[in-house]
């Protein structure tokens, strides 16, 4: 579990990117699920697709945790890396495990900050 420590500034920045990104992998998850019902070359393209979504949110969440550094945001970025792999496997149920994982680091980090605002009485 990680300490967290930051002030009201770095609070409103991860929380900032913390909805952002869990909006993001709501998508995902979406996009994810559909591909169980495609075949073919519908099946080979859904996946690029899907994979290059996932490869600029992966970026995103690359980006939130060089501002941050907060280990919620790299432990995400390994999740959606290990996504991105599943779906070249077809391994769509590990897959979404990872996914739903990811969440789970993202929501926890913006939990945290949105108690630290809370507290400062900012919400």
């Amino acid at each position: 579990m990680e300490s967290y420590s930051f002030n009201v500034r770095m609070a409103i920045i991860c929380y900032q990117y913390s909805e952002r990104i869990k909006s993001e992998l709501i998508i995902a998850s979406k996009l994810l699920g559909s591909l169980g019902e495609l075949k073919g070359n519908e099946l080979y393209g859904a996946e690029k697709i899907v994979s290059l979504f996932l490869d600029a949110l992966l970026g995103e969440i690359e980006i939130a945790h060089g501002v941050t550094k907060l280990q919620n945001f790299r432990e995400a970025s390994l999740k959606i890396a290990e996504v991105i792999g599943r779906i070249s496997l077809r391994e769509y149920s590990k897959a979404n495990k990872n996914l739903s994982e990811a969440l789970s680091h993202i929501t926890n980090c913006g939990g945290k900050a949105i108690q630290l605002l809370r507290q400062k009485g900012f919400l």
